[in-house]
């Protein structure tokens, strides 16, 4: 049985963008399209995921880590629920 307080529908994941923009700045990436070819992505991509017209899939998620190892991956995605970004 659901809990009222239980959201209806199962967690995502969705990027920071303000971090991720922190990161490209500190790391020189001057362009959005130099960001998607060091992450390995579309600049189509990157710009669906930046916008939240996407869920990073776990590739998205995992080429993220592998351009900016040092960078927690906790910092650059935050766990959300579909229903409460649409409030």
């Amino acid at each position: 049985m659901k809990s009222s307080t239980t959201p209806a529908t199962a967690p995502v994941m969705v990027l920071n963008r303000d971090k991720l923009d922190e990161l490209r700045r500190a790391n020189g990436i001057s362009t959005e399209a130099e960001l998607a070819r060091i992450i390995g992505v579309s600049p189509e991509t990157l710009w669906r995921v930046s916008n939240g017209k996407t869920f990073p899939s776990n590739g998205f998620i995992a080429r993220v880590k592998v351009a900016f190892p040092h960078t927690s991956t906790d910092s650059l995605f935050e766990v959300v629920y579909p229903e409460a970004m649409a409030s």
